[in-house]
């Protein structure tokens, strides 16, 4: 599985795991972070593969910037930012599925990120609700496999697992929803 979190510097392994867990576990209720870290994640992936960046300060700036439009985008244009973020999503996943590196893209694997991008973009404005609990779930959960490092066996069942957990947690699934229910 490719880096979802392209940064390289000191303590990258505990910001993949925060930023997966924030994603992973309250994605649909605070959608306007989702997108500003997914902007950030973009951004400054972009800025180092088309920059070829030597010092990751400028990349960072760039990131930020794109995570401020991001949030901007999820408060000022909802519908817009879910068919971004699903785009987003969609294309860093479909890269993870063919196990094809972010930073160094074939057309094929271009055009494959694209296609994946456009698939959930639709899904995500069709299926809005569910969409913000599945994708936030899934980068969540990618991004929490990437931070741990796991051996590929371990961060599939890992993955897996991580994205059941998130979908039940953010859709209210689970043992405390089902007394409350009883209690009514």
């Amino acid at each position: 599985m490719p880096d979802l979190l392209p940064i390289e510097f000191p303590g990258n392994q505990l910001l993949a795991v925060a930023f997966g867990a924030v994603l992973l576990l309250a994605g649909r209720r605070i959608f306007w972070l989702v997108l500003g870290i997914v902007g950030f994640l973009f951004g400054f992936d972009l800025a180092d593969r088309l920059l070829g960046l030597e010092s990751h300060g400028l990349g960072l700036l760039i990131g930020l910037l794109a995570g401020l439009v991001g949030v901007f985008v999820a408060i000022f244009l909802q519908k817009l930012a879910v068919g971004v973020a699903g785009f987003l999503i969609g294309g860093y996943l479909t890269l993870a599925v063919l196990q094809a590196h972010p930073g160094s893209l074939s057309g094929f694997d271009l055009l494959a990120f694209v296609v994946g991008g456009v698939i959930c973009a639709f899904l995500a404005l069709w299926l809005f609700e569910i969409a913000l609990i599945l994708l936030s779930a899934l980068a969540g959960a990618a991004l929490v496999v990437q931070g741990l490092g796991l051996e590929p066996a371990a961060a599939t069942l890992g993955f897996l697992v991580l994205v059941v957990l998130g979908i039940a947690v953010q859709a209210g699934i689970g043992p405390r929803k089902r007394r409350r229910r009883a209690r009514e």
